[in-house]
């Protein structure tokens, strides 16, 4: 028996020297760091907190079915395609669910839906969505409420933003939650419509990514537009139900910072969207290898959106002057291809959403809620059975895309309580790669070195129809008859270092300056635009606007020489007129914080209520690799045997599409052996996590 158990332990070490040298070999990220042993060492006797099951919802599409789709006829009706079915879960022929889709909506552990979700939110009139004779909307509001009941979760309603007004959105609270009382027409309208009581929706976002207005008339909408139209929703919602949770629309910091200081505390939770990808073109993106698209992609959340999430709950606090929780109401790989295959259905997306959910539940970045986008059908499902928006499809058999296995996994084998989890594993450097070196530019954290290379003075160059002087160190640009439009003719030149982050900052303040675009700050490679284009501006500002502080970072070429720094307005199109003024500009070198070493395994613990089981949800991103890691349980002895289930396929881009069991979850029990040097109550045992790969490994106490 000890000659077996040494055997074991000289072949453990063999892989690890293997996957060791493996690493060290250099390859499209540069040469990978690796650990002197890789070990995840949890205790499982601190408690963390109860996991915040709402992270785990989805969307539901239900339009306006006039605005978003290519119709067929059925029945005689004029439009009947994905709305009126609920993209599959609604038979709106027969008025019910259709019990596959309920079932493997149960099954995957969703909790709550959102409806009816997306831009199709923009022209979505409830009053339509209800009642007995609808030639459309036949999956309305009622038919979508009768689904989250018979799931079982928790819905929430995104309200137009464009679409009537705040005595509107109080009708439609009151016909949700209030009682048939005898006083309340809407309740009563409910009734009629087969509800007696009340349905009690808690949650209502105010519009939909409105800052890009309506996809129809509304080309976009201001900060300080929505925030008042907001104030009025929010105002008529509470009057109505003063339980009711009401979210506000956030995008980028400039546009948060302007919508919470009009809002103020009238704010119950913050809305953040996010579609993580590699940012490049459809042209460079066929262009790269599947496994460098999601080694980059798996990489964003871990430097993107947990540091996002952390700084918008930041900003809330500090403007709203409360804690304010966050909502994930559309996430997913921002993946919009076809070829070689849909990256959105394939395996390593599935990876990067399961990234996302450890981010999300981790209590420090204080998620509310989290929805994918979507569940079934259409372009985003994580199931499909090739329905067409036609009644002969509806009943086609379905299958499960790699994505709807993270949902299950995580459902079915993880705890409800959180753990910590420390882990010491080999990393691959994200930050060579493009475009993790543009979000590391827009996040813009770091270390400044206070050395000013913007000190020296303004050189003009004369502008027909603008005039600029610099009073008091303030740059005075005055545009009144302009023959051309753009303007770059007041710069500062300063020597810089090759491959360097620089940040450039100042302040803008305008004075009736009518401009579709606005006016910055630019920082250029000294050769020029054409030559190089090579330059990153601040924040456009237009209007009337008092001194606002703007900045950008910006990162030299190989060979920069020089940069100019630049009072900008880009374009080639009037109007242009009024003026504005630049102060206190300074371009300054950058050591940005991001740790851009990404580590291969990626872990999320757990323990059952009782504490009597833990799990482990591991992600590996090494694409070629396997990695064997030696798995510390502190204050927990274990069975002699644990189970893992293993998502996998043949390749990190591999999908469902013709083989619907290429990307599957395969189970297997393993055997548990622990040093006999341990503490007693610790156990310690060595695992294999395969390449490109989600693992959920449940360890059961030893009675």
């Amino acid at each position: 028996m000890l000659l077996k158990k040494q055997l074991k332990y000289i072949k453990v070490l063999l892989a690890n020297f293997l996957i060791v040298v493996s690493l060290a070999i250099p390859d499209t990220f540069g040469y990978r760091c690796f650990a002197s042993q890789i070990v995840i060492k949890v205790n499982s006797s601190t408690d963390q907190v109860a996991i915040n099951k709402l992270i785990f919802g989805s969307n539901i599409i239900a339009y306006d079915p006039k605005t978003y789709e290519t119709w067929h006829d059925w029945k005689d009706r004029e439009y009947c395609g994905y709305s009126n079915f609920g993209a599959g879960i609604w038979d709106a022929e027969l008025k019910l669910t259709v019990d596959a889709v309920i079932k493997y909506a149960q099954e995957s552990g969703i909790t709550n839906l959102r409806f009816p979700g997306g831009c199709g939110a923009h022209h979505y009139v409830w009053k339509n969505s209800i009642g007995k004779d609808r030639k459309n909307f036949l999956f309305g509001m009622d038919e979508f409420l009768s689904i989250c009941e018979k799931i079982g979760v928790e819905p929430i309603i995104t309200l137009s933003f464009f679409k009537g007004d705040e005595t509107d959105k109080a009708a439609l609270v009151e016909y949700l939650n209030l009682p048939d009382d005898g006083s309340h027409k809407w309740a009563r309208e409910r009734t009629k419509n087969g509800h007696s009581r009340p349905y009690g929706v808690k949650y209502f976002e105010i519009g939909n990514e409105d800052w890009h207005g309506d996809h129809q008339n509304v080309k976009n909408v201001s900060p300080a537009d929505y925030a008042k139209r907001y104030l009025k929703y929010y105002q008529a919602i509470k009057a109505v139900d003063s339980k009711a949770q009401v979210g506000v629309v956030l995008w980028k910091k400039e546009w948060d910072k302007e919508v919470i200081n009009i809002v103020g505390d009238k704010v119950d939770f913050g809305i953040i969207h996010t579609y993580p990808s590699p940012e490049v073109t459809k042209e460079k993106l066929a262009d790269l290898k599947s496994s460098n698209i999601f080694a980059i992609t798996l990489a964003v959340p871990v430097i993107k959106d947990d540091y996002l999430l952390n700084e918008t709950g930041v900003l809330l606090k500090e403007r709203s002057g409360k804690d304010v929780p966050l909502a994930i109401t559309e996430y997913n790989g921002g993946f919009v291809q076809e070829e070689p295959v849909p990256y959105r259905h394939c395996l390593g997306t599935a990876l990067v959403n399961a990234e996302l959910l450890r981010v999300f539940m981790k209590p420090e970045n204080n998620v509310l809620m989290a929805n994918y986008w979507q569940f079934c059908n259409s372009y985003w499902g994580m199931i499909a059975n090739g329905f067409d928006g036609t009644y002969k499809t509806l009943y086609n058999s379905y299958y499960k895309r790699p994505n709807y296995y993270v949902f299950e996994m995580y459902y079915k084998h993880f705890g409800d309580i959180l753990l910590n989890a420390d882990v010491n594993c080999d990393t691959y450097d994200a930050s060579l790669y493009q475009p993790i070196k543009s979000l590391v530019k827009r996040i813009k954290t770091g270390t400044i070195i206070q050395n000013n290379l913007a000190s020296g003075k303004w050189q003009i160059t004369a502008f027909d129809g603008v005039t600029a002087i610099v009073k008091n160190n303030i740059l005075e640009i005055n545009s009144f008859e302009p023959k051309e439009f753009n303007y770059y003719h007041s710069r500062i030149q300063a020597n810089i270092e090759s491959s360097m982050y620089y940040k450039l900052s100042g302040y803008i303040k305008t004075e009736a300056w009518e401009d579709e675009v606005g006016v910055s700050l630019e920082v250029q490679d000294v050769r020029g635009w054409d030559q190089t284009k090579s330059a990153v501006s601040t924040e456009k500002i237009k209007g009337t606007v008092d001194w606002q502080y703007v900045e950008a970072v910006y990162e030299t070429l190989p060979d920069a020489k020089g940069v100019n720094v630049i009072a900008r307005r880009v374009g080639d199109k009037g109007p242009l007129k009024g003026k504005a003024y630049f102060k206190d500009i300074r371009l300054e070198k950058f050591v940005p914080t991001l740790d851009t070493k990404i580590p291969y395994l990626s872990v999320n613990v757990s323990k059952s209520k009782d504490g009597n089981k833990v799990y482990l949800m591991v992600i590996n991103k090494n694409m070629d690799n396997s990695i064997t890691s030696t798995i510390s349980l502190q204050d927990f002895v274990s069975n002699d045997k644990g189970n893992a289930w293993v998502l996998n396929g043949p390749s990190v881009d591999a999908t469902n599409e013709k083989d619907h069991d290429n990307v599957k979850i395969n189970h297997r029990t393993f055997e548990i052996v622990s040093a006999t040097t341990l503490p007693r109550n610790d156990t310690e045992f060595e695992f294999t996590f395969e390449p490109h790969s989600l693992t959920a490994l449940e360890i059961k106490r030893k009675n």
